[in-house]
């Protein structure tokens, strides 16, 4: 009788050693498992972070270099204007500096004719010395109408109280032309009549080149052009 329950007292310790040998594995590998997702949650969490924040780094990235780009189109675009506006200027003086030497050379041979030529000759030396000063004023007028900015062309218009004051010169100018026409047909000698001829021509297409500037500059639209136009 006690074999038997030493016995059964060994079998059952027996189980029970190796029921806790299995529940300890047990556990020991859900404890692995649980590890094992736990360690790879956070990782693909990382990785679609580390995704997230290179596209947006990428973003701003391209963002910044779309914007450096379009800032150098746009300096290009107002480095080509002001450049365009400098070469027009360059433009205009020289051809005003080109205008009023030939006008100053033609009066220069009137001087000469007025020299040889009496009486006569005075009455040519005071036309061609006030044709040589309307033509500095004119070249003044033209200079700041053509200088007008742009802003102010379209909020106000051209610059008409330049263009009434040349428009008066050149009314002047005009009616000494024909007295200077006058005046050559009363010369003797036909050599200083032909001359003088040349001259006038070199001064009445003088008057017209200011003539057409003129008309150039009062075209376009403005907002309160004609309200200018009407105080000037």
């Amino acid at each position: 009788m006690k074999k038997i329950l030493i016995m059964a007292t060994l079998l059952a310790f027996g189980f029970s050693t190796q029921a806790l040998a299995v529940s300890s594995n047990s556990q020991s590998q859900g404890s692995n498992k649980s590890s094992d997702t736990t360690a790879v949650i956070p990782t693909q969490g990382v990785q679609a972070g580390n995704a997230v924040k290179t596209n947006e780094q990428n973003a701003v990235k391209n963002q910044g270099e779309n914007t450096q780009i379009q800032t150098q189109e746009q300096n290009a675009v107002q480095t080509q204007d002001k450049t365009g506006d400098k070469a027009n200027q360059e433009k205009g003086k020289s051809t005003s500096e080109q205008r009023r030497s030939q006008v100053a050379t033609a009066v220069q041979v009137m001087l000469q004719i007025a020299d040889r030529n009496g009486g006569i000759g005075q009455q040519v030396r005071t036309i061609a010395q006030n044709q040589n000063q309307n033509q500095a004023k004119l070249e003044q007028n033209i200079e700041k109408i053509q200088n007008r900015g742009e802003f102010a062309k379209f909020f106000i218009g051209a610059n008409y109280g330049e263009i009434k004051d040349a428009k008066k010169t050149l009314e002047q100018n005009k009616e000494q032309i024909k007295q200077m026409n006058q005046l050559r047909t009363q010369l003797s000698n036909q050599g200083d009549q032909q001359q003088l001829l040349e001259q006038i021509k070199i001064l009445e297409q003088s008057n017209q080149e200011i003539e057409t500037l003129i008309e150039d500059a009062q075209g376009g639209f403005s907002l309160f052009g004609w309200l200018n136009r009407i105080v000037s």
